[in-house]
Formats: C-alpha cells, structure tokens, sequence
C-alpha cells in the first residue's frame, strides 16, 4: 500500500496555491495603481492571499527542516487569526497540520486534522477528495478497517474516475476484516480498472487476491493466480513455493515436486525448511536419491544443519536408495548425538544389511542398554537373529526365550527357540560323526 499521504507535496502544493493567489494580489495591486476601479469585494474561497501566505511559508521551511514543532507553532500562530482567513485558507491550514501531525506519527491528530478540512464549506473537489483519500489510508494504518472502508466508499462516491490502487486499498481493508466476497469484488474491479487503461496487474493486488482464494479454499483459483505470478515474477522463490503448495492441497503431487525441483534447480530455495521440504517430496515420489543427494549438499554447504532431526531424514533417504554403507556413518552420528534405542536399532539394522552380524549384534545390544526403548522384545528378536547368522547359537537363544516373554512375539520368538535348538542338534551331530 502506498504511503497515506507524502507531506512534503502538501506543501508544495499549498505552496503553488498560494503563489498564485500571491499573482492575483499582485496584479490587483498594479490595476489600483493606474487608477482602475477596484472590482467589488468577494468571498475568495480558491486563493491563499499573499499575507496568509507569508505566515505559511514560514510553517513550510519549518517543515522542510524537519523542525515539526517550529512547523506547528507557525500553524498555531496562523489559527489564532482563523476568523480572517477564507474557507479554502483554513482547509488548507488543516491540510498542512494533518501533514505535520503524520510526519510526527500522530495519527489520531493527522485524522483530526482531514476531518477539519472536509468541514470547512466551498471545498474545492480536488482538495476533498484528496483529503478522503488520505482519511480511508490513515484509517487503514490505524487498524480501523471499517472506517477505511467507509471512507474509501465516501471517496469513490464523489471522485468520477477512481483509481485501481482506491480498490484495492477497499478489498485489503475488507479481507482484514474477513468480508472475502467483497474483498474479491474490489479486487477484480481494481485490476478489470488497470487493464482498461493498459497497467500490468500490479504484484500486491495479484497476492492478495490469491490471498483471497486461499481463505475461502478456492484452491484452484488461487494456483491459477499463483501462475500469473511465477510467469511475471520467475525469480521469486516464494510464488513457486506458494504455488507447489496449491498443487499439493489440490492432490496433484507430481507438480508439486516439478514446481519445487524447478525452483531448486533455478537456485530459489535456499531456506532449510524449503530443502527438506523439497526431501520429503522426493522421498514421497520414490525419488530417494535426488533426496539423497540434496540432503548431502545441504549439510556439506551448511544450508541444512546436522541436527537428529536432519540426520535421521538423511538416514532414511539413504534406507530407501538402499544406501546402506552410506547410512551406517549417518546412524552412528545420530546414535552418539541422541543416545536413543531407536537409533541404535536403525544402526543395527543397516548393518543386518551389509552382512556384519557383529557389528549388527554390537548395535542392538547398545538399543537394549539406551534410553527410550520402547519395545524390548522387538529389539531382542533382531539380536537373536544377528546372532544367529554370526553363528552365536546359544546366545541368540537366550535373546529369543527373552523376547518370548512378549504376548505378540512368543509364537515367532518361541519357533526361533525350536529352530536355534535343532541347529545346535544337527551340527553337534554332525561333529559327532
């Protein structure tokens, strides 16, 4: 939103007014000189005089000084003497006080100030709907959101060509007090305004719109939006996330990851929630080792942090590529750093993978000793296997009557039990022979 009002073009403005009105005097004054009759007095409503305007200018140099109490006492002064200025004189004293009161951050007083002007009786139409329009804004700055909607809707009621940005300032004041439908009526009618007179949609009134979309689930709508920006915006990473977001909500997941790979690839993604995000999508897709390989850059450049949380994304990218020599350095990074069952357990099976029995059986006896182990039985089941593949019969036996104990596990631990005996059986006859 463009800034309510600029105070030094009050100034100036007032300043040519009253340069002016001082030309009008001026030439009064040559006429009276030559002997020519003096027209009859009249109320001048549309001129600063040259004395009113003396005293102005030495509130503007104030101003321009940014000497704002100067500025106000010199406007305090002129307002002492208000029964002799003229209608347009005093709109245009409050005009610059509403200047000064916004350059001091006085909203409430700049308000005030607008509100003086459109009292003041013969206003010229350029200057009310100037200070309507500077109303509606400091409204909206002020979070009054439906007295800026009732001041922009005075203002479009008197001014005979509104301006796109008037609308939008309308449909931003109406989607902060959640009126959707007409936030998106004042939304099209401002850029259907911009497009009659040859303007691109402007960034923001596109946003918001998409905006708009997005609060009423109009998913659709708001990625069609969306795509307006990408195309007009290519290198602002945030519109292709945004839209990537659209697609996932609308279940089209295959854009959702063409779009997010395109703003990697484009650079775009920088952020680290952006880069697992972007992951996970792969990882969804069955792409694991395009997760791998981005996971690895990420940690290698430090754009993602080696976190348990990041590490234990890495791990399980690297599980589903199958990556498990990879995995194992990952696993033993996350174990010391947690001292979690879990991951000790994760360790122990990426070993089971690679054929190292012991270092597998090394790992799952680490899970049984770690915190957090939720379920022992399960864990002593899998070192009862490691074991039984290292060809450490009884041990593993003993871990499979332990797991037994478990309700959900005894028929398969206790079959263990029966199969790890029968093996003990047949080699010992088998040495036997």
């Amino acid at each position: 939103m463009r800034c309510p009002v600029s105070v030094k073009n009050l100034f100036i403005c007032s300043a040519l007014s009253a340069l002016l009105a001082f030309g009008v005097v001026a030439v009064d004054a040559k006429d009276k000189a030559k002997g020519k009759p003096a027209p009859p007095p009249s109320k001048q409503t549309g001129v600063i005089r040259a004395e009113t305007y003396k005293k102005m200018e030495v509130s503007q140099k104030a101003f321009e000084a940014k000497d704002y109490k100067g500025a106000l006492a010199s406007l305090d002064g002129l307002r002492a003497g208000e029964a002799k200025l003229n209608d347009y004189e005093r709109a245009t004293l409050y005009n610059l006080y509403a200047a000064t009161w916004y350059a001091l951050d006085n909203t409430p007083k700049a308000l005030e100030s607008y509100a003086l002007v459109l009292k003041q009786p013969n206003l010229p139409d350029g200057l009310r709907d100037s200070s309507l329009y500077a109303m509606a804004q400091l409204h909206f700055i002020a979070e009054d959101y439906p007295k800026a909607i009732l001041t922009v809707n005075q203002w479009l009621a008197v001014v005979s060509e509104p301006s796109p940005d008037a609308y939008a300032l309308l449909a931003q004041a109406y989607y902060q007090t959640q009126k959707y439908a007409e936030a998106e009526k004042a939304l099209t009618t401002s850029l259907k305004i911009s497009k009659e007179r040859g303007m691109a949609p402007k960034e923001a009134a596109l946003a918001l719109l998409r905006a708009i979309y997005y609060e009423r689930k109009e998913y659709a709508k708001a990625a069609k939006v969306l795509e307006i920006l990408v195309s007009s915006h290519p290198d602002k990473g945030t519109y292709w996330q945004q839209l990537a977001g659209m697609r996932g909500l609308l279940d089209q997941q295959r854009q959702q990851l063409a779009l997010m790979h395109a703003a990697y690839r484009s650079r775009l993604l920088t952020a680290e929630t952006d880069l697992l995000n972007l992951a996970r999508l792969y990882m969804v897709q069955e792409i694991p080792y395009a997760a791998v390989r981005l996971i690895a850059s990420g940690i290698k450049n430090k754009s993602i942090k080696a976190s348990p949380e990041n590490l234990q994304l890495f791990a399980q990218a690297l599980a589903l590529a199958q990556e498990y020599r990879q995995q194992i350095p990952v696993l033993k990074t996350l174990a010391e750093m947690t001292g979690e069952a879990r991951h000790y357990a994760y360790l122990g099976q990426a070993y089971n993978e690679t054929g190292d029995w012991k270092s597998a059986a090394g790992a799952f006896r680490a899970a049984l000793k770690a915190k957090g182990l939720d379920k022992p039985a399960d864990t002593q089941m899998q070192l009862g296997t490691a074991l039984f593949n290292d060809n450490q019969f009884a041990e593993a036996r003993s871990h499979f009557v332990a797991a037994a104990q478990s309700a959900t596990l005894a028929e398969a631990a206790g079959n263990w039990v029966r199969f790890v005996d029968q093996e003990i059986a047949r080699r010992e006859a088998v040495r036997a022979m």
